[in-house]
């Protein structure tokens, strides 16, 4: 067998015969470096984390805040207040029975849920199991699902925002109905379809599977508002939906 022998003055291992000599002094100063390396990508990654969190969940906080804000006495006098300028601002040029006391973003189709401040133009006719689809249709506002009702008809007008892709897209496509789950029966609901308005009564609110699509098999039999989003609030688990029935 062949002997190996170190150098301490000049750091260097001689090896088997044949093999040469290890310069480990060199080696060596590259540690400090591979250290510092691995330190600052370990305090990118964590920056990263934290910027990811914060964007995924402050949607949700800011809801909070703003309905926090509209429970208020002084919020409720401010929301009365933009209600009644919103009602004599509208485009008078569009013929409507009853003028809606929102803003309105879309005349065509538009929902507001005055109870947690929910304001959206809705994208008719999605697929609700197309992801691709709805995905592209949840980034412009709340989906209508494709195959059922619309408002003013018999049959379900199911209404939704959410999704099943990554954490991010919690924030991204369901920040609109983040607050649902404070909806309570008899609370309003507005929608603004084809330059009509309609407005409907809650009258029912259940935790659904995530799985469960009981509300999108088209019936003949009632005329109903179904709303739907992930619950908890950015998750998957499971499927929070809110009932209506149309009063106007």
């Amino acid at each position: 067998m062949g002997t190996q022998k170190i150098s301490l003055k000049s750091g260097v291992v001689y090896g088997e015969p044949g093999r040469g000599e290890v310069q480990i002094g060199k080696r060596l100063k590259w540690l400090p470096i591979l250290a510092r390396i691995l330190s600052l990508g370990g305090l990118v990654m964590m920056a990263v984390a934290v910027v990811g969190i914060v964007g995924i969940y402050i949607p949700l906080g800011m809801a909070e805040v703003r309905y926090a804000w509209m429970q208020s006495d002084l919020g409720r006098l401010v929301h009365q207040t933009q209600r009644s300028f919103a009602a004599n601002s509208q485009n008078k040029a569009v013929a409507l029975a009853v003028q809606p006391t929102w803003d309105v973003p879309d005349v065509n189709y538009s929902i507001n849920i005055p109870k947690i401040g929910a304001v959206s133009k809705v994208i008719p006719n999605v697929d609700a199991g197309n992801p691709t689809l709805y995905l592209a249709a949840l980034s412009k506002g709340v989906a209508e699902a494709a195959g059922l009702s619309h408002p003013g008809e018999m049959g379900t007008t199911f209404l939704f925002a959410h999704s099943v892709g990554s954490r991010v897209d919690y924030a991204r496509f369901n920040a609109v109905f983040y607050l649902l789950d404070k909806v309570e029966n008899g609370d309003e609901i507005d929608i603004m379809y084809q330059q009509k308005l309609y407005k409907y009564e809650v009258v029912n609110k259940e935790i659904l599977a995530a799985a469960d699509t009981r509300y999108l098999v088209p019936q003949n039999q009632t005329e109903k508002l179904v709303l739907q989003t992930c619950y908890p609030p950015g998750t998957s688990w499971k499927r929070l939906v809110v009932t209506a029935k149309r009063v106007y």
